[in-house]
């Protein structure tokens, strides 16, 4: 039996929360998109230890939670937060090597912190693997601790959902646009080829951080049919770097309904739709 509560889609971008409340009733609509904007940076606040400035973001929520009645929350994660990367399966395999893994890349931190989560790849060789460490992202967990199940979703997850809400086959890239460092995910038939993100200072250093980082992961220069892209700095980025894009690929910015094939109530919004497509395709019930 299908969910009768609307579920909640939230992400944050600088000083803005972006929020989308689904239609139980209808999977291919949304009750609400909307946004509430702060004076204080809500990342900044959510990775930090400011808890006068987190009681009012996490008021909002809960404002939203009760408006909607709310029992599933899904909340896009930062990925300067988390760790990923691709391992042999062999190594998966083995309950040993996968802890050596995991003791290397997060060294410094004690193990019961670590929440890793395995995910399928294209190429079946491999696994892929998300380390979250729990001290980073506890006052995320906590903006709605009351809420029936909260769930942290990765940037490289919105693919994912992508694929089961729009089916788009072939092959697709996403990319998503934060203030400080962009996420790339690559899609091919439906399952996840590989995942990164590139933090940055100046975003006019992306085109070199850009050609550095598809030197080691080839599936960046594979064809991309498609390339989605989105966030806060989606207009930018795509003035930068799509030269360095296959010229096969057609690019879209995430900033209406119908590229998101999504229907609304609401027309027209005081804000860049693109900003929040990630809250919009969380608020969905994907089978």
């Amino acid at each position: 039996m299908k969910d009768q509560y609307p579920s909640l889609g939230l992400c944050f971008f600088g000083k803005r929360l972006y929020y989308a409340v689904n239609d139980p009733a209808k999977p291919q609509k949304l009750a609400h998109i909307g946004s509430y904007d702060f004076n204080i940076d809500v990342t900044e606040t959510l990775l930090g230890n400011t808890e006068q400035h987190f009681r009012g973001i996490k008021e909002t929520v809960t404002q939203l939670k009760e408006e909607y009645d709310i029992q599933r929350l899904r909340v896009l994660s930062f990925p300067t937060q988390e760790c990923w990367t691709a391992v042999p399966k062999i190594v998966y395999d083995n309950s040993d090597e996968r802890e050596k893994h995991i003791s290397i890349l997060m060294s410094g931190v004690e193990r019961k912190k670590i929440h890793p989560t395995w995910y399928n790849l294209s190429n079946q060789d491999y696994k892929f693997l998300l380390l979250r460490n729990s001290d980073s992202m506890h006052l995320m967990q906590e903006l709605a601790s009351d809420t029936s199940t909260t769930d942290l979703i990765s940037n490289f997850e919105i693919g994912s959902r992508w694929v089961q809400h729009a089916n788009p086959g072939g092959s697709f890239m996403t990319i998503c646009c934060f203030n400080n460092c962009i996420s790339i995910s690559s899609f091919i038939l439906g399952k996840l080829r590989g995942a990164t993100f590139i933090p940055y200072d100046n975003i006019q250093d992306l085109p070199y951080l850009w050609l550095q980082r598809t030197k080691a992961l080839n599936w960046m220069k594979g064809l991309h049919e498609e390339i989605y892209v989105y966030g806060s700095k989606a207009y930018r980025t795509i003035e930068i770097l799509k030269p360095f894009w296959d010229e096969a690929g057609t690019v879209t910015k995430m900033d209406t309904l119908e590229k998101m094939q999504i229907d609304a109530d609401e027309e027209t919004y005081g804000f860049n739709l693109e900003n929040a497509f990630p809250a919009i395709m969380l608020a969905l019930d994907c089978n």
